[in-house]
């Protein structure tokens, strides 16, 4: 049986996520009725008579705002549940598409409840061919099974991964300057507006295309880069600003960059230098009180542990499309924990990351902010179960059963692309 309300108890057969029209509906109910119950609890009663045997793994291209299109994979089960995740990552999603099938016939006819098994299933099987599309394809996967878990057990998904630490999600908008002028004036008028529409901290690349081969940053850039973030200071004087620089530059350059920004007090300053040599960055953050970022390119738990043990950065951000799912970044927080660092997850991505990353940061105590990502608030509210109310400071959290997003057959009909 299943609680619905105080009161009120029934059988809900396997087909009840098939109906569009009650979907959210019941979702919404569902969660409700079940909000103070604990999840292991009813993950123990439920168990042995829930197989939740993997039957399908498909992968889906589906277009989301009026440009993107997301990799994503869904997992069906013997139970009628499915779960959603994503994969997205650059450059190639047919490549992400086809790692999606290759590791969905590793876990066929295998139980969702065992998603740590079939993590390490799909990692070991397929190590040969470790690098960002198998690990985007895992990620995908990944999320899906933990989406399916509480689908099953009727909540949502943060509180099998813990409970709540917290009751909003605090973001940083990204790229919300836009095409302005690259003055002093334009950027104070236009950080404004931002915080006028509720922002509190921002992230936006100031410096331009990659340099040459050299990595080297001309001092007419670095210039125009400081009247720019004294434009923002001088309109936030709270504001966190948090630059990006993509990995671009050497060492010589970017310990300017940082002398240059240090009297602004950014929240951080991400990827000054390439990720790959933990040594270097971990020299840039010895020279400097400002926070050094990174993460996004890192794949599982394993690769993010040279980065704490030499104390190469202060903040972490895993993204959970790319780094191995939730598993993963659960693991990575625990460790940044132990050494007092931070997680700001990186989300440029869709709807199901979106959602996966607020449910990990929901349950994380070390969680500091997350990136806004690309959310378009038309489609959003049709995906999102309880709807998505766009806001530029911070996010609530997904009541409905697992991730709480869903795509309904018209919508994937009408969206998805095909290769």
């Amino acid at each position: 049986m299943t609680r619905i309300g105080k009161n009120e108890e029934r059988e809900i057969p396997p087909s009840w996520y098939r109906s569009d029209v009650s979907r959210r509906r019941f979702l919404r109910r569902a969660a409700g009725g079940l909000m103070g119950a604990s999840a292991f609890s009813v993950l123990a009663q439920m168990r042995d008579n829930s197989p939740l045997k993997i039957t399908r793994v498909e992968p889906y291209l589906v277009r989301i705002g009026d440009r993107t299109s997301y990799p994503l994979a869904r997992v069906e089960t013997s139970d009628g549940l499915y779960g959603w995740g994503e994969g997205t990552t650059p450059p190639s999603s047919p490549a992400v598409l086809t790692q999606i099938r290759e590791c969905g016939k590793l876990i066929l006819n295998e139980s969702a409840w065992d998603v740590e098994k079939l993590w390490r299933h799909m990692y070991i099987v397929e190590e040969n061919t470790l690098g960002g599309t198998l690990f985007a394809a895992i990620s995908a996967i990944d999320i899906a099974l933990w989406d399916i878990i509480g689908k099953r057990l009727n909540v949502p998904l943060y509180k099998l991964l813990g409970g709540k630490t917290r009751d909003k999600i605090r973001i940083y908008t990204s790229y919300r300057w836009g095409n302005i002028p690259r003055t002093r004036d334009a950027y104070a008028r236009r950080t404004k507006e931002l915080i006028a529409q509720g922002a509190t901290a921002g992230k936006y690349d100031p410096f331009g295309p990659y340099p040459g081969y050299d990595r080297q940053l001309s001092t007419s850039i670095l210039n125009e880069v400081r009247e720019m973030i004294t434009g923002i200071r001088e309109a936030g004087p709270s504001f966190d600003i948090c630059v990006e620089c993509h990995g671009k530059w050497n060492l010589a350059s970017a310990g300017r960059i940082i002398r240059m920004l240090e009297p602004f007090d950014p929240f951080f300053i991400e990827e000054p230098v390439p990720p790959e040599n933990t040594d270097a960055m971990a020299m840039l953050q010895r020279s400097t009180n400002m926070p050094i970022a990174t993460g996004e390119g890192l794949q599982t738990q394993f690769n993010f542990y040279a980065i704490l043990e030499k104390q190469a950065a202060r903040i972490l951000q895993p993204d959970p499309s790319r780094t191995g799912g939730i598993t993963a970044i659960k693991k990575i927080a625990a460790m940044a924990d132990a050494h007092y660092v931070v997680i700001a997850p990186h989300n440029p991505n869709g709807p199901v990351c979106t959602a996966a990353a607020v449910h990990v940061a929901a349950s994380i105590p070390n969680f500091v902010i997350m990136e806004e990502g690309n959310t378009n608030p038309k489609d959003y509210n049709d995906i999102f179960v309880d709807g998505w109310k766009p806001n530029l400071a911070e996010w609530s959290i997904p009541e409905a059963p697992g991730l709480g997003v869903d795509f309904s057959p018209q919508f994937l009909k009408e969206r998805t692309v095909k290769l």
